[in-house]
């Protein structure tokens, strides 16, 4: 046993080594500037836009705005990834990204968050792009285990959600904000400048390049799994997008902030950790179960999360870690397996699009919800989870068997 887990271990730093280089190192420590900054200040924007004068229906249509600005910016976003170049778009979208946080950091009412909203939302036209650039550069029989490696570097975020409560319990609530945001946008300029040393993966001539129009066209030479999985994701993304803003608010009116950061930075630990083991075990063993499993223990932990009490929030921390650790390695390999280097831009601006999309509407629903019961929001959150599970299980039953672990 001693013995085994040597080997296992030297095989674990290998792969280390054979993962992080190159664009994926990059990435990774601008994942580690990014993560603190974001876990710091966006875990308790619930709070903050409140105190700002937004409404519970307010904040239902400012997560709706988020999600359906994020919905029509993938399209191009999947255009440009394909057409001009990864590493164009990431890193003058990373600074768009950067000067927007200043807006957040200084907004003197709700109505000015509405704005860096739609700034920072632009910025995301670089997803499919970061997401290609990755599926790129990772060793084709490491995607999974890849991709749970590089969410490592969340480990250097577990005691951001801490500290952003400190500031809020130090401070106050608005002060202490401004102050976490602040320290986010020079985080991520720091990121942008960093992003400039990434190097090219995707090379079209002019004369290749498709049009606009022909990005939904990636659909017809899709297997039916991919199909399935932008069918899941829709799903899973409306789950956990409806009640975004909603669960600090509704954990703060039986916990401090200091705590809640505390439980999120359990939740963020179990799922980065047990996340390189699930991506480890899947690209041998098989992919598919993991994301089945990963589907319905986030609605599990959205049910548990329905009862006012520290002790079922802590559950609620361990279960949705897990559930996200078993769900997200999983799925990214999973596209990467399914969708050709060719066509994973525009997959990806068509899988966030459609997710985005459904997510937007839900949020709206999720504000009136909300107002009427929390518990009505968080119960027909986990339903629509468990419907992603049950749709996953139904694309993926037999696949790992099928597919030799593939």
């Amino acid at each position: 046993m001693h013995v085994h887990a040597i080997v296992s271990l030297g095989e674990f730093y290998r792969d280390i080594k054979a993962i992080l280089r190159g664009n994926v190192l990059i990435l990774f420590i601008t994942w580690v500037l990014l993560g603190f900054g974001n876990n710091m200040v966006h875990k308790f924007d619930g709070l903050y836009f409140s105190a700002l004068g937004a409404s519970d229906v307010v904040l239902g249509f400012m997560g709706a705005l988020t999600f359906g600005m994020m919905a029509l910016l993938q399209i191009p976003g999947g255009h440009l990834a394909d057409t001009l170049g990864r590493k164009r778009v990431i890193v003058t979208f990373t600074f768009v990204m950067a000067f927007s946080i200043l807006i957040f950091a200084f907004a003197p009412s709700w109505e000015y968050i509405v704005i860096g909203l739609v700034i920072s939302n632009v910025a995301l036209l670089y997803q499919p792009a970061l997401f290609s650039i990755v599926m790129d550069s990772l060793p084709p029989a490491h995607r999974a285990e890849g991709f749970a490696i590089t969410n490592l570097s969340g480990i250097a975020s577990l005691a951001a959600p801490m500290a952003g409560g400190l500031l809020i319990e130090h401070y106050g609530l608005v002060p202490g904000m401004r102050i976490g945001y602040f320290i986010l946008f020079i985080l991520s300029i720091t990121a942008a400048f960093m992003r400039l040393s990434l190097k090219e993966t995707m090379y079209v001539k002019k004369e290749e390049r498709d049009s606009f129009l022909s990005l939904f066209q990636v659909l017809k030479t899709l297997n039916p799994r991919a199909k399935g999985m932008i069918v899941v994701a829709m799903l899973v993304s409306s789950s956990t997008g409806m009640v975004g803003y909603f669960v600090v608010k509704y954990a703060y009116t039986y916990t401090s902030t200091f705590m809640f950061g505390v439980l999120i930075g359990v939740s963020m630990l179990i799922s980065t950790l047990l996340g390189v083991v699930v991506g480890r075990y899947g690209d041998r063993r098989g992919k598919g179960k993991f994301y089945v499993a990963g589907a319905f223990l986030m609605g599990l932990a959205l049910v548990i999360f329905i009862y006012p009490s520290v002790y079922y929030l802590m559950a609620y921390a361990v279960v949705v870690g897990m559930g996200m650790a078993l769900y997200q390695p999983s799925s990214n390999g999973l596209i990467a397996d399914l969708v050709g280097i060719e066509n994973r831009g525009r997959f990806t601006g068509v899988y966030l699009f459609l997710s985005y999309i459904s997510t937007m509407f839900f949020s709206i629903l999720g504000g009136f919800l909300y107002r009427e019961s929390p518990e009505y929001l968080f119960l027909f959150a986990a339903a629509l989870a468990f419907a992603g599970g049950i749709m996953a299980f139904k694309v993926f039953y037999r696949y790992d068997y099928k597919n030799g672990g593939e």
